[in-house]
């Protein structure tokens, strides 16, 4: 036996446009239906699928035992630029604002016109969100019209990060969640929703991330240390050191917070909850901006070769050499023993950083990117090749002089003074160079070191300290109580026995013992 059609519905046939969800409402119950309501209430969040869209409304059949239908205006439907992203079919959640002759109303987010003390309360209690404009900024926050409603919302809930300048937020239509309500106070929280949504989009998210992979992402933070990149609910970092190939006063000067950059991911290390590091206890995403830039080494492989005379600028300093800057992001580096033709301690002896020198292109290891250089006077770059071979020759066939002991505490050296200042001399000797500090000087306190010691003076010192860096601090007394004790110490020797059976002279106390007898 074929079952019976079912009896049709107002709400499932073609509605003409002009036709509002009201007059539908009257007919159904003219003839004997009546909406089932039942277990839905006022604040309530539910579930449905649109099945008929009108001029400016959608019609929803909503899920649950007893069904029923209700609408939701067509403009809670669109995206920012007024295109409709539901059609029928399409589900959807909501939450129920209005009850009555019209029917069951929806709304994605509480907005003006339902915005009483009630509603406000039902959406705290639902979690629905409401929908207001930021006004002014207050002291630890914002005020924030819901309809004729006004709010309060904390800086700490404005966003997923501090905001700096909250006002850039005034005039702005943003969505809240209520977190309380009471004696006509209204608090919102806008983080609370934010954080929701960025959990949902992480799971996504994180099913197309690892390690070697490109993708796009906004810029979200900048710092002095590194820029954060939302990748789409997951953030990660890019470290200075990986923004670009030339050198970055400050990531500010890199990229700007908002703009949309392609990275690629180097590291991704899963969160230790249980960690004693705060750092180590958040998931960490390691990004390069630098991977996806051209490599400026493999160009400048093309252009310079090894026996090239360049001008470069020092723009480090370390113990063991400095690195001299030939092209934007290609540096080579001078070793401290070609800095200079005398022996030096530290490279700040000889160059000092953003001074533009000449040097020699030694060495390129493309394998490595390394470039080995020597530093050469302006006279020797600007020699014709042929002249500067027959001189390079005739240097590594002359003899060479001993190079200069390498300053240990202790030692006694002879320089000469090279500098003047208040608080003591700068002496240069053999080897390198120190200070001689106002009280190493042997004179009195107070004494002007320009009035006692000249430029080019020969003094003898003793090297009494060399700190972490290199800095060498000499004393004048020093290297006296030191000859002193050498001298002490060659007299003593002249004491002890010389050969077997020998005696020396013993103490002054033996001798006119003897004397005596």
């Amino acid at each position: 036996m074929t079952p019976a059609p079912a009896p049709p519905s107002p709400l499932y046939e073609e509605v003409p446009e002009t036709e509002s969800f009201a007059d539908m409402f009257e007919a159904q119950v003219k003839d004997g239906g009546a909406p089932g309501r039942r277990g839905v209430r006022l604040g309530e969040k539910v579930a449905g699928t649109i099945f008929q869209l009108g001029a400016d409304t959608a019609f929803v059949s909503l899920d649950g035992s007893a069904k029923s239908e209700a609408m939701i205006e067509l403009r809670e439907l669109k995206d920012d630029e007024g295109i409709l992203r539901f059609g029928v079919g399409d589900r959807l959640e909501a939450h129920v604002v209005e009850m009555g002759a019209r029917g069951i109303l929806l709304s994605r987010a509480l907005a003006k016109g339902n915005a009483s003390f009630a509603m406000l309360a039902e959406a705290r209690a639902s979690g629905m969100p409401v929908e207001g404009m930021v006004l002014s900024v207050n002291k630890g926050g914002v005020e924030v019209a819901i309809g004729d409603t006004r709010a309060f919302c904390p800086i700490s809930q404005l966003d997923i990060r501090f905001v700096e300048k909250p006002d850039q937020f005034i005039g702005e239509k943003l969505q809240f969640r209520v977190t309380e309500v009471r004696d006509r106070n209204v608090v919102l929280s806008r983080r609370s929703l934010l954080e929701d949504e960025q959990r949902r989009l992480a799971t996504e998210t994180r099913k197309n991330l690892a390690v070697g992979k490109t993708v796009k992402g906004k810029v979200s933070g900048v710092r002095d240390f590194g820029v954060f990149v939302d990748l789409g609910g997951v953030e990660g970092m890019v470290p200075v050191s990986e923004l670009s190939y030339t050198r970055v006063g400050h990531p500010s000067d890199v990229v700007k917070q908002g703009d949309e950059v392609e990275v690629e991911i180097l590291r991704m290390e899963e969160g230790q909850p249980n960690s004693p590091d705060k750092a180590k206890q958040k998931e960490r995403i390691t990004l390069s901006l630098r991977s996806r830039q051209e490599d400026p080494f493999k160009k400048a492989l093309e252009e310079i070769k090894e026996g090239d005379r360049l001008q470069g600028k020092v723009v480090r300093l370390q113990p063991f050499g400095a690195f001299v800057e030939l092209r934007p992001g290609v540096d080579g580096l001078v070793h401290i023993s070609a800095l200079s033709d005398r022996r030096i301690a530290h490279p700040r002896d000889a160059v000092k950083e953003g001074e533009v020198i000449w040097v020699s292109v030694e060495k390129i290891d493309p394998n490595d990117k390394r470039i080995g250089l020597r530093r050469i006077s302006e006279e020797e770059a600007q020699r014709p090749p042929e002249e500067r071979a027959a001189q390079q020759a005739k240097a590594a066939a002359a003899p060479r002089e001993p190079a200069a002991p390498r300053p240990t505490v202790g030692a006694v050296v002879t320089g000469k003074v090279d500098r003047l200042e208040p608080y003591g001399v700068f002496l240069a000797f053999p080897g390198g160079k120190g200070l001689i500090p106002a009280s190493e000087t042997g004179t009195d306190r107070g004494t002007d070191m320009r009035k006692h010691f000249s430029i080019g003076q020969e003094l003898k010192v003793a090297i009494i300290d060399i700190d972490a860096s290199g800095k060498i601090r000499l004393s004048i007394p020093g290297a006296i109580r030191a000859e002193e004790r050498a001298e002490v110490e060659a007299w003593q020797k002249t004491q002890q026995p010389q050969g077997a059976g020998k005696k020396g002279f013993g103490t002054f106390a033996d001798l006119l013992s003897k004397l005596g007898k």
